[in-house]
């Protein structure tokens, strides 16, 4: 069945871009970033694909649901699964989850450790500590350190499973911009003063995509492993001004098509859509089979759309099912009813240069489309 629209996955391209990482961190192990349903790529395939096929073996997501489908999902795989955010430690009936499924949640605050440290069941569970060193979201505070090795000790729970922080700034350059030295220095302070009080740190890391673009937080700076997110999936992270800084050439692992339902010609001045906006010049009007209803925002009007060498607007409202994208008048019969239009994934740049145009992020156009796009997966 040919779709109205689709969202086509090239898997080898995942295996492009997680080969590239190794190469620039060959002793470095991975802990690959599936939340958001594999920032919108489809969690289980993706994941599927990370542990059989390039042998990947420490996923992280953002719930205790999204863990838990991986498991159901994927019950015959072996590989980790953290928890980073929204753990619901609070919630005494979830520990049977955790301890059954073999889930870690990642602990940011002490009543949550205090909970893992007082419940029996958890005497051998892995503890992974999360620390803020400056970003301000989640995370244990430096100055509790001492308190955090008191009651470990006090358990004698001698052994961090993972330790963890989280640059908040890594789109800039990791050795000029002062809350990313600020970030690594109070970083390196919490790891020291766990080592010399005694506590072993089985794992650490910090890194994030784009700290690791600019060859930030590998083994021989002293960390076990990385955590790439949006990399894996082939955009930098890195702001445009900064991309001499990245080490990364990543594919794009999505291309974003759909179809040209009907075209038609236009002279200036005539009214197209929802609130009849004026079309600013003569040209051809191609209509897409691509609308909000799919996760293609309102806020899409007036990017610029490529097909054959042409150029194209997208003019007045995006609708729930459909948007209007001129054309010059040079593309008639170039532009043509029933063919396939690539939004995104036709050359290079284009999603970056789309991103940048729509004033968003490409984590934000992957996880905004629909399930109504259907995601096709190929290994070519």
């Amino acid at each position: 069945m040919k779709f109205r629209s689709q969202l086509v996955i090239n898997l080898k391209n995942l295996a492009h871009n997680y080969n590239s990482i190794k190469q620039m961190a060959p002793h470095t192990e991975i802990l690959f970033m599936v939340k958001a349903d594999g920032y919108g790529h489809g969690m289980i395939p993706i994941a599927r694909y990370a542990v059989e096929e390039l042998g990947i073996k420490e996923l992280g997501c953002a719930s205790l649901s999204e863990a838990l489908k991986l498991r159901v999902e994927l019950g015959g795989l072996d590989f980790e699964i953290y928890v980073f955010s929204d753990t619901q430690l609070s919630l005494p009936e979830n520990a049977d989850l955790y301890l059954k499924r073999r889930i870690i949640p990642v602990i940011s605050k002490t009543s949550d450790l205090e909970y893992i440290l007082h419940a029996p069941e958890f005497a051998n569970f892995p503890i992974c500590l999360k620390f803020n060193t400056g970003m301000n979201r989640l995370g244990l505070d430096p100055s509790d350190a001492s308190r955090v090795v008191s009651m470990l000790k006090r358990h004698n729970r001698l052994k961090v499973h993972h330790l963890i922080s989280h640059f908040a700034n890594s789109s800039y350059p990791m050795d000029a911009h002062e809350r990313n030295i600020f970030q690594s220095t109070r970083y390196q302070e919490v790891k020291k003063f766990f080592t010399e009080s005694g506590i072993t740190l089985e794992r650490t890391s910090q890194s994030n995509s784009g700290a690791i673009e600019q060859k930030i937080g590998f083994k021989e700076h002293g960390d076990t492993h990385i955590r790439p997110g949006l990399m894996m999936y082939g955009p930098t992270s890195l702001f445009s001004e900064f991309s001499d800084r990245g080490h990364f050439k990543g594919k794009i692992l999505s291309k974003l098509e759909t179809y040209i339902i009907r075209t038609f010609d236009v002279q200036a001045g005539t009214p197209v859509g929802y609130g009849s906006t004026a079309c600013p010049t003569d040209g051809v009007i191609a209509i897409l089979a691509i609308g909000y209803g799919d996760g293609f925002s309102t806020h899409y009007a007036g990017a610029h759309l490529y097909h054959k060498g042409f150029v194209g607007v997208i003019i007045g409202r995006v609708n729930m099912d459909m948007i209007q994208v001129l054309f010059p008048v040079e593309a008639r019969g170039h532009v043509i009813a029933d063919e396939v239009f690539t939004i995104w994934g036709q050359q290079d740049g284009d999603l970056l240069k789309f991103s940048e145009e729509t004033k968003t992020i490409p984590y934000e156009l992957f996880c905004s489309l629909l399930p109504r796009i259907p995601r096709v997966y190929r290994l070519d």
